[in-house]
């Protein structure tokens, strides 16, 4: 008998354990072939977990032949890792949960034919977000419904789902309630022949990139080209900037600035940053802390900095929301609002690293819409960082990082 395989769009709730557990119990005759049966995860939770243990334990587990960290390793790398462990143990059936996320083309395509392989073997379960990301094996939805799961063919389903591309954001961009009090050049970042070297290999070279006040950027490049890196120096965490020609917002890196000069000018947000945001703090609040540079708020607002993040919020549409607790808010809710605290003060940059990583389409297609609003409306940088490529973003400049035998080299595409 030919194994099935099935999909699942991941929602807040239930949780991927209770899908798990529903499908290793149920007496449904499509989850029967799961009963009772030992699975096996790829996912990037799972990566956490051996990343954690390597960091604490110096336990080699999916590198043990090359010895190499996985914090070392591109995206690429390191699911390749996990997924040649995992088939190790010969599971019964495999589950993967976005396992396309922060891929680039090349390995999203060498990851589809392994996991289309596996699949004439085993039963593949798929957990995603985005609906291009469904392996072509799979046949049927699980979709929750009430306190049970309701099963569908995935051709009806995709037949059925269609999203609406006339989303609009109505309201202008709310203005600051200060202008900054500092003066900052036109360019506010510019690398000059940049080389970065990690254990005598050379990951950049000549690295020439200049970003001024009001530009929208694109930075783009398969795993492993750098793209983190250059990221990491711009936002000053990265010490190879030290002794180089990189300048941010007028100042040369270690000319005696420290890392809040340089962080208090940036609106940055990654989805991995996402975690420190669980505390009890209302969405309103979410929002003004942008105002504080704090993780939530933990002093009184003035009237006039809780009717600026109102303004905000009803932009985006969720004023009606703002008493709730940010920790129960939708995925997409969750990040809209992060936005909003990362542009209340309207900073000379905003940098996105791979922001619509985990989200479903109408929500990637939300975020996007609210990035190009921002990006037209106001005077802000924008720097958008992702593998993925996004039909409605619309950035007006391009930075390409691309391979080569003396390290990652970087071209402008306008």
């Amino acid at each position: 008998m030919e194994p099935k395989h099935i999909c699942i769009q991941i929602t807040k709730q239930p949780a991927t354990e209770d899908y798990i557990k529903h499908i290793t119990t149920s007496n449904n005759p499509i989850l029967s072939e799961f009963k009772n049966k030992q699975g096996t995860f790829l996912s990037n939770s799972t990566l956490d977990e051996f990343i954690k243990d390597e960091l604490l334990h110096d336990n080699f587990t999916l590198t043990q032949d090359s010895k190499r960290k996985l914090l070392t390793l591109s995206s690429g790398e390191r699911k390749k890792a996990l997924f040649d462990y995992l088939l190790k143990s010969k599971p019964q059936f495999l589950v993967i949960v976005n396992p396309f996320d922060s891929l680039d083309v090349k390995n999203v395509a060498d990851l589809k034919s392994r996991l289309l392989s596996l699949s004439q073997d085993i039963p593949v379960i798929q957990f995603f977000s985005r609906k291009d990301d469904i392996l072509h094996c799979i046949q049927y939805i699980l979709r929750p419904d009430s306190d049970t799961f309701f099963i569908q063919n995935l051709l009806e389903y995709l037949n059925q789902e269609q999203i609406t591309r006339d989303i609009d954001f109505k309201h202008p961009l709310p203005k600051p309630i200060s202008k900054p009090t500092y003066h900052l050049p036109k360019t506010l970042i510019e690398l000059k022949k940049v080389n970065v070297t990690y254990n005598d290999k050379l990951i950049l070279k000549d690295i020439c990139w200049a970003i001024n006040q009001g530009e929208f950027w694109e930075l783009k490049g398969a795993n492993g080209t750098g793209k983190s890196t250059l990221v990491t120096m711009m936002i000053g965490d990265n010490p190879k900037a030290y002794g180089q020609d990189v300048y941010l917002f007028g100042n040369k890196r270690g000319s005696g600035e420290t890392v809040w000069d340089i962080k208090r000018h940036i609106g940055y947000f990654t989805p991995s940053m996402m975690h420190l945001f669980n505390g009890q703090h209302s969405a309103l609040n979410m929002v003004i802390s942008g105002l504080k540079d704090s993780i939530g708020l933990y002093q009184i607002p003035t009237d006039l900095e809780v009717n600026l993040a109102k303004q905000w919020l009803e932009l985006i549409g969720l004023n009606t929301l703002k008493h709730i607790n940010y920790y129960e808010l939708s995925e997409t809710d969750k990040r809209l609002i992060l936005i909003c605290r990362a542009m209340i003060k309207h900073p000379p940059l905003i940098l996105l690293d791979e922001p619509t990583v985990g989200l479903d389409d109408k929500g990637a297609l939300l975020f996007i819409k609210l990035v190009q609003k921002i990006a037209k409306e106001s005077n802000s940088a924008v720097l958008y960082v992702s593998h993925k490529t996004e039909p409605d973003l619309k950035p007006t400049h391009m930075f390409q990082l691309e391979h080569s035998i003396q390290g990652s080299v970087g071209k402008v595409k306008n």
